[in-house]
């Protein structure tokens, strides 16, 4: 199954989901952005189960994540496809705490 395209992130917080980024994953590679953060990594698929890791990046205001206000974290998500939607968690790479994460594609890659 192929993730290429633009996808939008939310993540689950205590006022429900909260838009996060907005997401490029093309062949393997994801790229994403928010208003105050960016994101580079890979991806890899199987079956309907996708495994990725990437770099978190803040050029504005730390946000805290994992009890922590960093401004670069090495980040793994593993979660289920269905359709267009992704859902599962991420966390740190040597970490135990998890934040969930739905993707909802938005459109094919422009390119």
């Amino acid at each position: 199954m192929s993730l290429n395209g633009i996808w939008k992130l939310e993540i689950f917080g205590p006022y429900g989901w909260e838009p996060m980024a907005t997401a490029f994953l093309n062949n393997g590679i994801y790229e994403a952005g928010g208003r105050n953060h960016y994101e580079a990594g890979k991806y890899q698929v199987s079956g309907n189960h996708v495994k990725a890791s990437f770099k978190y990046i803040t050029h504005g205001e730390a946000r805290t994540m994992f009890g922590k206000k960093m401004e670069e974290m090495n980040l793994k998500f593993e979660g289920d496809i269905d359709g267009n939607m992704v859902q599962g968690y991420f966390m740190e790479e040597e970490g135990n705490h998890q934040v969930v994460l739905r993707a909802t594609r938005l459109a094919d890659l422009l390119r």
